[in-house]
């Protein structure tokens, strides 16, 4: 079996990596700036190969994947944010957000399913986007909605190729770029989303990949704590 994960090398998506791996995949990690982490990555699994590839260039994309085998399954990880308040956010800030986080999703996709007979698309998306947005997130919270809809039109479109498209909502993620934040504003962020505490990206990997047999093309799944079983569907 072999997975695609965007974003592979650091936060989540190398706990999808990893996880992967564990469960027998060959595994293809996509990155652009984390050059050393991929390296380090790399070096210690035979089953692991990572790119260098900008999810939003469409010459990149398509030649990544035309070099490829079937694929089985792709995880559409990779994503920034550039949270700041809304009266200074330019519009190329604006943009840019949206352009990786929701054009990545669909170039990366358009290119990915023809390497796919059947399998599994997981987009990463947010519950944010579930009633939990904030304005200094607004092009981050406008991306991921879009990837809601871009799950659900995927799953139309690829429906006669038995491609399953569903996309997974979670809360906050205990990952780098979380460390380096204001714990005050974690701590509030985590009381407005009724979310206890940080969700573990290893334990957040294992769950998804577990109950992906059960998922229905189309599905948004909102995940807050994966200890707690606290997730549903949201239609």
């Amino acid at each position: 079996m072999r997975a695609v994960v965007t974003g592979g090398v650091k936060g989540l998506g190398r706990a999808f990596t990893l996880e992967l791996l564990n469960r027998g995949y060959e595994v293809i990690a996509t990155y652009l700036t984390s050059e050393k982490e991929a390296k380090e990555l790399e070096s210690k699994y035979e089953n692991l190969k990572c790119f260098k590839c900008d999810v939003t260039n469409q010459v990149e994309v398509s030649k990544f994947f035309w070099e490829m085998d079937d694929l089985d399954l792709l995880i559409n990880n990779a994503a920034i944010a550039k949270d700041e308040n809304w009266l200074f956010k330019s519009l190329d800030n604006f943009m840019e957000v949206v352009k990786v986080n929701l054009g990545g999703v669909f170039i990366v996709s358009r290119y990915a399913v023809t390497r796919m007979m059947g399998g599994t698309i997981i987009n990463i998306s947010s519950n944010n986007t579930l009633g939990y947005h904030n304005p200094i997130s607004m092009d981050y919270d406008a991306s991921k909605a879009g990837v809601n809809m871009l799950t659900k039109d995927f799953a139309d479109a690829l429906k006669e190729l038995e491609i399953k498209v569903v996309a997974i909502a979670p809360g906050w993620i205990d990952t780098e770029a979380i460390k380096e934040a204001d714990p005050k504003y974690i701590e509030a962020e985590l009381a407005r989303g009724d979310q206890s505490e940080l969700i573990d990206p290893n334990l957040l990997a294992k769950k998804i990949l577990d109950d992906m047999p059960n998922y229905k093309s189309g599905d948004i799944i909102e995940i807050k704590e994966v200890e707690h079983e606290r997730h549903k569907k949201i239609n």
